[in-house]
């Protein structure tokens, strides 16, 4: 069975796009708080709290310019994912269904554990989906270094 996928540029074209949003995304007040927070709390919890100003995309589109990153970072991953390799054979195929199979198994295991152990965790869709993607891309690279 032959997969329509993009042509071996489309990694290059995704990569981009995934860095693009990831760097614009990491800049955010919120980012920006929770990374202070994780640092300075393991050296001294009595730090005054800092006073994040929003800055360069934030600033100008607000949430829904943030939102929008993070939606480009994903984007990004998934067009990277759907490209082609530079030498497509079925041997590529059948690694790339071999590797979607176990990541949806393993995903599914994650979210069903986090859902019945930690019911009080509030997590948006973004986070699994980029979970999802970014073990895809993984298990897909070991499986392919390994064979």
């Amino acid at each position: 069975m032959k997969i329509k996928m993009l042509p071996n540029w489309g990694k290059k074209f995704g990569l981009f796009l995934f860095f693009t949003g990831f760097i614009v995304a990491s800049t955010t007040v919120s980012a920006r708080q929770s990374f202070y927070e994780g640092y300075s709390s393991a050296s001294n919890s009595l730090m005054k709290r800092e006073n994040f100003e929003p800055i360069f995309i934030e600033k100008w589109f607000g949430e829904l310019g943030t939102h929008l990153f993070d939606v480009l970072t994903i984007l990004g991953l998934l067009v990277y994912m759907i490209s082609k390799e530079k030498i497509e054979d079925d041997y590529i195929n059948m690694l790339r269904l071999e590797s979607y199979q176990f990541t949806s198994i393993l995903t599914l295991f994650i979210t069903l554990t986090l859902y019945v152990f930690a019911e009080n965790l509030k997590l948006s869709l973004d986070i699994f989906i980029t979970l999802y993607l970014m073990t895809y891309l993984l298990n897909f690279a070991i499986i392919k270094r390994r064979y």
